[in-house]
């Protein structure tokens, strides 16, 4: 295993906890972790030593991985398999930095953004499930891209410190639909290659784009408090744009002293959807517009 001083800045964080563990008993807490380490043991058997430390965390156990975001999301998905025994675990992969640090009794530890991160989105995700964050699927996608397209938009959370997190899980049907789709596209290629780029051009654009969010964009003048599907999500300005999972969504900005204005937006994944209002009766928006713009730019 490596020292810590040896490692480098960044890291995928696998973190495992047992859902509703400090309401349990004690004797089932220990149960519960002993199988959990157990699990955890069997889906590191054949994993290089020195690419991996093992953290305890107070409900659960958190696994560094280094350099290798394949590796982890094969290890985190072994190990969610525990669940088949009755062990009620979510796991989250964050990706992100990690640096040494020595504990109260001066053992050498690890601390980073990675590790905090995991283990705030491992509360979104239920018993049984996996969820990973947007950073280890953008170095997924750079280590192993035919790996990142099996992932797909699971929401976005806000945690107890107030970040906002956008969080995707794995789909167990993107082998076959990809089977499929490679299937479909050599047949009509025995037919005839440009017949078949017309006939399967957009279920070609939509595995391209599948493991991609939709994106809300938002011009809004002078400002206007947004809500996406009953939810608060900030003013804007200085909001620009929500990430949010592809489908319909009721999207109402709301200015004190003006009627709510509410839209109904269909996002498809890996597009821009571009919501513009004005608070200016009839046509001044552009003159209202202009003349904040030429304070701002004076003051």
């Amino acid at each position: 295993m490596n020292e810590p001083s040896t490692l480098p800045s960044l890291a995928s964080v696998i973190f495992a906890r047992i859902t509703e563990f400090v309401r349990r008993p004690v004797a089932e807490q220990a149960r519960l972790r002993a199988q959990l380490e157990a699990a955890l043991a069997v889906s590191l058997d054949e994993y290089p030593a020195d690419r991996r430390i093992v953290l305890d965390a107070p409900d659960g156990v958190a696994v560094v991985i280094l350099d290798d975001p394949a590796g982890a999301l094969e290890i985190a998905q072994r190990c969610s398999r525990v669940t088949e025994a009755g062990v009620p675990v979510a796991i989250a992969i964050n990706h992100g930095a990690v640096r040494p640090a020595p504990d109260d009794e001066g053992l050498q530890g690890l601390i980073g953004d990675a590790i905090g991160t995991a283990a705030a989105i491992a509360h979104f995700a239920g018993a049984g499930r996996l969820i990973v964050s947007r950073a280890f699927r953008d170095a997924l996608a750079a280590a192993a891209p035919h790996r990142a397209v099996g992932l797909r938009p699971a929401g976005v959370f806000t945690d107890a410190n107030v970040r906002t997190h956008e969080v995707l899980s794995p789909d167990p049907n993107v082998a076959g639909r990809r089977r499929k789709v490679l299937a479909a596209v050599g047949a009509i290629a025995m037919v005839g290659f440009a017949a078949g780029a017309v006939v399967f051009r957009e279920e070609i654009r939509r595995e391209v784009y599948a493991g991609k969010p939709g994106v809300l964009a938002f011009d809004i003048y002078p400002d206007g408090d947004v809500f996406v599907d009953g939810m608060p999500r900030g003013k804007s300005p200085p909001l620009a744009q929500l990430r949010l999972d592809p489908g319909r969504h009721i999207v109402e900005v709301r200015k004190k002293g003006y009627p709510a204005y509410r839209y109904d937006v269909e996002l498809r994944p890996g597009r821009v959807t571009t919501i513009e209002f004005a608070f200016a009766p009839g046509d001044e928006r552009g003159f209202f517009r202009r003349m904040w713009d030429s304070l701002m730019v004076k003051s």
